[in-house]
């Protein structure tokens, strides 16, 4: 029988840059007390889940809530393995800008009238407007992007697909989940176009391909 791999995607819980509402890519900060407290209900929602791997990116935020999930779930002796291709996109100018004023700006570059779903759905041209604005030189081109992702989860797959159907859980960022929405269901960027502190989404390998499980 095939075994398949189940990957546990969740965004970090509200950081600080979060409460102040503002643009938070390659900048980190760490979790309030609500985001404390919402890794740690995810944690107990997902209690019956065995992981036989966690994964964050290289931030702060992420770690902390992956620690904390893992915690309240009851695996807290399991490493958190930090991962640099789970990253946030690099919002170069953007980073700590005001969200909302982010948010139209966005709206304004691409002539979309107030509808988030439809800037959620033109997610490559988003990070174009980011890319083309960017001053710093470290916002990456969304094909590295999605490579990176690419590359993380088929590397995971092939470490653990020989065990008997495992589950591992990633701790990552709002615009990196879109980004896998966009490469393994794109629709979803439609139906579910904020993607909240500690939402999840499952992704499986079944050993040729991924899908998101609705």
């Amino acid at each position: 029988m095939n075994s398949t791999v189940t990957f546990y995607v969740t965004r970090h819980g509200e950081t600080l840059l979060n409460r102040l509402n503002k643009a938070q890519g390659w900048a980190d900060s760490p979790l309030t007390e609500r985001g404390i407290q919402t890794a740690t209900q995810l944690g107990l929602q997902l209690k019956n889940i065995q992981f036989s791997a966690a994964f964050s990116s290289d931030t702060s935020r992420a770690l902390q809530t992956a620690k904390t999930i893992l915690t309240a779930q009851g695996q807290n002796e399991l490493q958190v393995i930090t991962d640099s291709r789970l990253r946030e996109w690099c919002l170069g100018c953007w980073e700590a800008e005001n969200n909302d004023k982010f948010i139209s700006s966005m709206m304004n570059e691409l002539q979309i009238q107030n509808d988030f779903s439809e800037l959620n759905f033109r997610l490559p041209e988003v990070h174009e407007v980011i890319y083309k604005s960017d001053i710093t030189g470290m916002v990456e081109p969304f094909h590295m992007i999605t490579d990176r992702l690419e590359s993380f989860l088929k590397d995971t797959a092939d470490n653990f697909i020989h065990l008997n159907n495992p589950n591992v859980l990633i701790v990552t960022h709002a615009f990196t989940i879109k980004t896998l929405q966009y490469l393994f269901s794109k629709e979803m960027l439609r139906t579910k176009p904020k993607i909240k502190n500690v939402d999840i989404i499952c992704i499986k390998w079944d050993g040729k391909s991924f899908s998101i499980l609705t």
